[in-house]
């Protein structure tokens, strides 16, 4: 995963509150921002999936995932 990506998932993960929810879009494609299916569910796995979250629609509402 690219180090910008890795950070923006953490802090995604510090800054939401138990009962928020994040709208989160995965890129257009290259240069800004093209994800790959593996790198998308190894940023999703940190998450429970709201709505949407399939790799051919790029996007998700999550909130986090309680432990």
């Amino acid at each position: 995963m690219a180090q910008g990506r890795q950070l923006a998932v953490k802090e995604m993960k510090r800054v939401l509150k138990t009962d928020g929810q994040i709208y989160m879009s995965l890129g257009g494609g290259p240069p800004f921002g093209y994800v790959d299916k593996a790198e998308m569910e190894k940023i999703l796995e940190g998450f429970t999936i709201k709505r949407g979250g399939s790799y051919k629609e790029m996007w998700a509402v999550v909130s986090v995932k309680q432990e």
